[in-house]
């Protein structure tokens, strides 16, 4: 069955939307066999079966199409070349598929990148996707998981906002709806063309494991400090000055494995202190993000916002940024979230400790590296996945010295237990 688009629509225009994983294979794998592996954890993953269908009215929906959609090709290029070019792709949103799977075989293991369209699902699906396509390796049965999204009854919806800005919005919808305009898949195109054309990406990736990672853990376990606060405040010691750093935050219900978008956003801002040391630091700012996180209102208010917006109204954001669409109310939209000049907000997308096993049957997961989207309104984003005893981490960016930033928080990191 057909579902329209509601908070994912912001990302159905975005020019930089992709979320990639890194995974390493071991055991007895060809490529036919990852193939066959792959079709079927898809086949049991109702939205990337799944293409987008767009109206003339600007209307969007998923629609399933019964038959598993993606790409699987061999390739002897770098991973982060292969993440890198799929970012300047744009994405068959009509037809799919919403997935690509780059292989290559390695001394030890077996190499594999999926790249995957936002409207997939988040860092978390696609570990759930890694874990049928790991099972289905194994021999062992896949369950089918039906397309699910978010919806106003479990997130509420635009009256849950505060009443002035919801009359604010209703106001900007309506002149909108009278002179705005709904944006085809050819504009689309045009415009992913245009953002990438002055634009590079870079991507950084440190693993950290063995003593060292479980010192830092015990580190965080002692001073009642979670790892994705000591990241976030590696962060903002390595930037510098008062920083704004956004967090996906997960909405994901309990025990849902299906893919899909399950993540909200909150910002924290925070200046390092330097005449305290990082654990003081870093408990300053899990004071910060759990003011948010524990608050429904400041949790949820972004999946709320969106849906107080015309859809096309939000894809007119992205056309009016990197597209030269003069209006002035998109122009407005625009400068609301950020969609211009050289952007100065960082994140982070932690997808903590994963959810799944290391082993099935002769096969085990070695690595998942999780890359998230570098989206328009961020400088840089970082992200982080535990499997096991080691953890990684990436950063992806858009300055030259991504590499450098990261390997200096990781340094901090190591600084902490030395």
């Amino acid at each position: 069955m057909q579902q329209s688009l509601l908070t994912e629509r912001t990302h159905l225009f975005c020019p930089c939307i992709k979320v990639a994983v890194l995974v390493d294979i071991e055991g007895p794998v060809d490529l036919a066999m990852l193939d066959a592996a792959i079709g079927q954890a898809v086949a049991a993953n109702e939205i990337v079966c799944s293409t987008i269908g767009l109206n003339l009215d600007g209307k969007a929906c998923y629609r399933p199409t019964g038959k598993p959609l993606y790409s699987l090709s061999l390739s002897a290029e770098p991973w982060e070349v292969l993440v890198a070019s799929a970012h300047r792709r744009p994405s068959n949103l009509e037809e799919g598929p919403l997935l690509e799977c780059f292989a290559q075989q390695l001394d030890a293991a077996l190499q594999l990148v999926l790249v995957a369209h936002h409207l997939a699902g988040d860092g978390l699906s696609m570990a759930f996707l890694m874990q049928d396509i790991m099972r289905s390796l194994a021999g062992e049965p896949v369950v089918f998981k039906p397309l699910k999204l978010l919806c106003p009854s479990t997130i509420g919806d635009s009256r849950s906002l505060n009443p002035v800005m919801r009359f604010v919005l209703e106001r900007q919808n309506s002149s909108w709806r009278k002179t705005g305009k709904a944006f085809t898949y050819s504009d689309y195109n045009r415009m992913v063309q245009a953002y990438w054309e002055n634009r590079r990406i870079f991507i950084a990736h440190r693993r950290m494991e063995g003593e060292s990672f479980a010192k830092l853990l015990q580190f965080a376990k002692k001073g009642n400090i979670t790892l994705n606060s000591v990241l976030c405040t590696a962060m903002f010691k390595v930037k510098g000055g008062k920083v704004k750093l956004g967090l996906a935050v997960s909405v994901r219900p309990e025990g849902e494995q299906a893919m899909g978008n399950f993540a909200s956003g909150i910002s924290v801002q925070y200046r390092y202190n330097s005449s305290k040391d990082l654990a003081l630091n870093a408990q300053a700012v899990q004071k910060r993000i759990r003011r948010k996180t524990q608050s429904n209102d400041a949790r949820l208010f972004l999946l709320r916002f969106l849906q107080a917006i015309d859809p096309t109204l939000i894809d007119a954001a992205y056309f009016a940024a990197y597209d030269g669409y003069d209006h002035p109310i998109a122009r407005r939209m625009q400068a609301m979230f950020g969609y211009e000049g050289s952007p100065f907000q960082i994140g982070i997308s932690n997808v903590l400790r994963l959810p799944i096993q290391e082993l099935y049957g002769d096969y085990r997961l070695a690595r998942f590296c999780f890359i998230p989207p570098l989206v328009p309104n961020n400088a840089s984003i970082m992200g982080a996945a535990t499997l096991g005893s080691a953890m990684e981490l990436s950063l992806i960016g858009s300055s030259e010295d991504t590499q450098a930033v990261l390997d200096r928080m990781v340094q901090e990191l190591k600084n902490l237990v030395k």
